[in-house]
């Protein structure tokens, strides 16, 4: 096969370069994410249910549906947890599950058992969950409060106002407007939101007024229900004539309460008469802060098929559009996961570099020459290019997974390069001609290059059976250190024989002269030099087998000291601090208490959010959080200086809240 490749160039360098242009083309159509898109077998049953206990929940709905659930096929767990107007169930599969049926299965059971549960409870909201259903962004925005009065002439301070109606107006207008627009970009598959207030209808009754007339509450509120009455459907008859009729009259606005009449001792008032009735914001179990200013927040949840930078291009965009229209409201982009992403592309361009440098390096001290280097900088490249296109045809993305698999097939991508040309060099040396030499050189080395991949590709296969989600992630880790391996061995069995002999088959006077140079510069023979060596050590075994242990004691030792992390280590400079005052606190003093703690540092902030007590997430496993936590996000200029706000902290929380438990996190960018 060698012998008629390189009699071929033309043929094969066509070949390798329409290989190259579908590769680069295939690049375009690859998602980019942070995570392998994988099915997290999980689903999770949300239950709301104002007024009611912990207890009468668990009773009325919690149980029975938890009950009702467990007939779910291939469940593997059921947990529950039921608080004050709210519960949580979360459903388990064993992996391999087709989360999409289970997802629909759980909603028909749902449904089934809607009319068993109390007439006042809304259904449960049903949320499966992606390994990529990571915020790529969370999108902060807040306006700016004027002090006085509001539209309905009440102190916006009061018990009765815990926020003015600017920011209730500003709430509609985010959710309405702003979330859609966000929702309409094509890279964007959800916005989940926080920070929300929800308004009721409140009737104020003129007590003074009521007992003049002698009118009680109870006749307040029983007229009230008489006008808010659904009777359902009807079926009346006429002779041989049957209608459905629907009769019922429902209270949808506050006109329509205001126009409520109440009759009593012969009199006939209007509603509005008797009571003041206001829209009025809800009480909240939970608000967020955006740079000390109540705010709303958005995660920006990506399309699993689209590429990260093209995400975060469109929305720069959009924002700068949402800035130019909306002038009063203040945007701010904080947790940005590009930036790992980012992180792990450069490490990647700078394994490559660094690889090649060093390929050239030794090139250059053990065969002395200028055009061995230039092998390996064409080959490897074509290599990683080729890859690209197969991740494409498998359906794998680009994402910290699959590129740590590229960064580790390298290494061995280079060796493959290098064992090839150093082959082809010494039947040069022993005095082949160059077809001969590449021949032979090449053909040599198919057996010992092939088994080594597999040998290799042996290791990290296996991992791709490993049950659970953690199969799954290393799926993506051991197909690209798979793919990376076959498409170099052969990238060195075809493509490299053919150039080595076009590099040598008519050496320019430039190349001689620089060959001469680096022969003239680097005079050492390392082969001598490897020689001796192994003839010293073979004449002191015993010296020889002690500095081995040694070695090897202290690698064993070093292991056990050295910092393991998750994620590699680099530069941070932002952080989570999750506190839990352990004290029945409510909202409004959670959020003095939050206030009070980063005013000393907000000047030494880039970005703060505080989500303090219960958030209305959908996708956030902490969402059913107690009105006495709070979740606070810093960023800092600069790593310094974030260590530096971790430690005042620290002391100001022991100092002036010793009952407070907290921990500090690293910025989420995990789902499971």
């Amino acid at each position: 096969m060698v012998k008629f490749l390189i009699h071929k160039p033309i043929a094969v360098l066509m070949t390798a370069l329409g290989i190259l242009i579908l590769g680069v083309y295939a690049f375009g159509f690859i998602p980019v994410s942070l995570m392998p898109d994988i099915d997290v077998p999980e689903i999770t049953v949300q239950v709301q249910a104002d007024n009611m206990s912990a207890r009468q929940l668990e009773d009325a709905i919690v149980k029975p549906l938890r009950y009702r659930l467990m007939q779910v096929s291939h469940l593997k767990d059921i947990k529950s947890e039921t608080s004050k107007a709210s519960g949580v169930i979360r459903l388990s599969f064993t992996h391999g599950t087709n989360i999409d049926y289970a997802f629909i299965e759980v909603n028909e059971k749902i449904d089934r058992i809607m009319g068993g549960l109390p007439k006042t409870v809304k259904r449960p909201k049903v949320i499966k969950a992606s390994a990529t259903d990571i915020p790529v962004f969370y999108l902060s925005m807040s306006v700016n409060e004027t002090e006085g009065k509001i539209e309905n002439g009440k102190n916006e301070t009061s018990g009765l106002y815990p926020v003015s109606q600017k920011f209730v107006d500003f709430n509609r207008f985010t959710n309405q407007v702003i979330r859609k627009r966000i929702e309409q970009v094509n890279e964007v598959a959800m916005v989940d939101i926080s920070g929300l207030v929800s308004s009721e209808i409140l009737i104020i009754p003129n007590q003074n007024k009521l007992d003049a007339l002698g009118i009680s509450l109870e006749n307040l509120e029983s007229s009230i229900k008489q006008n808010d009455l659904d009777i359902g459907s009807l079926l009346i008859k006429d002779n041989q004539y049957q209608y459905d009729v629907r009769l019922g009259t429902s209270l949808n606005t506050i006109k329509d309460i205001e126009s409520v009449y109440i009759n009593h001792q012969n009199r006939v008032f209007q509603l509005k008469e008797l009571a003041e009735v206001i829209e009025h914001p809800q009480n909240r179990t939970g608000l967020v802060l955006s740079q000390g200013q109540e705010a709303v927040t958005m995660a920006i949840i990506k399309q699993s098929d689209a590429k990260m930078n093209d995400l975060k291009a469109s929305l720069n965009i959009l924002i700068e559009a949402l800035k130019k229209d909306y002038p009063h409201i203040n945007f701010s982009i904080t947790r940005d996961q590009t930036k790992l992403l980012d992180y792990a592309i450069n490490n990647l361009f700078q394994s490559l570099l660094w690889g090649m440098l060093l390929a050239f390096v030794v090139m250059f001290f053990f065969l002395k020459n200028i055009t061995s280097p230039l092998l390996i900088g064409i080959t490897i490249p074509t290599s990683i290019i080729v890859c690209l296109l197969f991740f494409h045809l498998l359906g794998i993305s680009i994402n910290i997974i699959s590129l740590s698999g590229l960064v580790l097939g390298i290494g061995l991508m280079i060796d493959n390069s290098i064992i090839v040309i150093d082959n082809i060099t010494q039947y040069r040396e022993r005095g082949y001609n160059l077809s001969k030499a590449c021949i032979t050189g090449t053909t040599e080395v198919i057996k010992p290059l092939l088994s080594s991949a597999l040998t290799t590709c042996a290791v990290f296969i296996p991992l791709v059976f490993l049950s659970g989600v953690s199969g799954a992630l290393f799926y993506d880790q051991a197909m690209a250190i798979s793919i990376g391996l076959f498409i170099s061995f052969f990238v060195s069995i075809t493509l490299l024989p053919v150039l080595y002999r076009l590099f040598h088959l008519k050496k320019t006077n430039t190349s001689n002269k620089i060959n001469r140079f680096l022969t003239k510069i680097n005079k050492v023979n390392y082969a001598d030099v490897y020689e001796k060596g192994f003839r010293w050590v073979m004449r002191k075994q015993r010296i020889s087998w002690g500095i081995s242990l040694l070695l090897l004691l202290a690698a064993i030792t070093l292991f056990t000291v050295l910092p393991k992390s998750q994620m590699p280590q680099f530069s941070r400079t932002e952080t989570i601090l999750k506190i839990d005052w352990n004290e029945p606190i409510n909202v409004d003093e959670n959020k003095r208490r939050v206030l009070d703690l980063l005013k000393p540092i907000t000047p030494d902030l880039i970005n703060q959010t505080a989500l303090v007590g219960t958030q209305q997430f959908l996708l956030d496993k902490n969402a059913d959080a107690k009105n006495s936590e709070t979740t606070i996000y810093i960023q800092t200029k600069s790593q310094t200086e974030l260590f530096k706000i971790i430690d005042t902290l620290k002391d100001d929380l022991v100092l002036a809240y010793p009952n407070a438990n907290y921990n500090y996190q690293d910025v989420k960018i995990f789902l499971v």
